[in-house]
């Protein structure tokens, strides 16, 4: 099922299953308040299992929505406890305003399944980095990873074919007079 531009205008229907969401969101927010990590790479995995007919743009917008007071109500525990620093803190917004909203804009418009291969990059990434394994590492994995998943992709997709130009099937039909 392709989910990118295409097909913007046809959403889904997906009903909502308010105690499993309402647990992701506990689970969630406790890890988000404890270490910082999932309110993007965790509870968007756990969308994408509750909601799989979601496209990807609407989990990534669904995720980022909930992500607001989630992070906020975090970031003022954190602020109450002196637990930031502000210089950090203007530097990364500084860059990362114009960055959300670039990326916003690519999200909308990207077809679904690169979407989802960026979400799947990001978070073997993000997992590598969490256990502990150094940069160099890390990126040799996700390489090989990109490599062999565009490599699969090739394989598994299905065949187009191909109308040689100038053939009866590829020319427009006569207008009728």
């Amino acid at each position: 099922a392709a989910d990118g531009p295409a097909d913007a205008g046809v959403m889904p229907v997906v009903a909502v299953r308010p105690i499993p969401t309402l647990l992701v969101g506990t689970v969630g927010g406790l890890i988000v308040g404890i270490s910082s990590v999932g309110s993007g790479s965790l509870i968007v995995v756990a969308l994408l299992a509750l909601y799989p007919a979601l496209r990807a743009n609407q989990l990534v917008g669904t995720d980022l929505v909930q992500a607001v007071p989630l992070v906020t109500s975090a970031a003022l525990g954190h602020l109450l406890y002196g637990d930031f620093r502000l210089d950090l803190t203007t530097s990364l917004l500084a860059g990362s305003i114009p960055g959300v909203y670039l990326g916003a804009r690519i999200s909308a418009r990207a077809p679904g399944g690169l979407i989802r291969a960026l979400l799947t990059v990001v978070l073997l990434a993000s997992a590598l980095k969490l256990l502990g394994v150094n940069d160099i590492a890390t990126l040799c994995v996700v390489g090989v990873a990109v490599v062999a998943g565009v490599a699969g992709w090739r394989f598994v997709r299905p065949a187009r074919v191909s109308v040689p130009q100038g053939s009866s099937e590829s020319r427009s039909p006569a207008p009728d007079r």
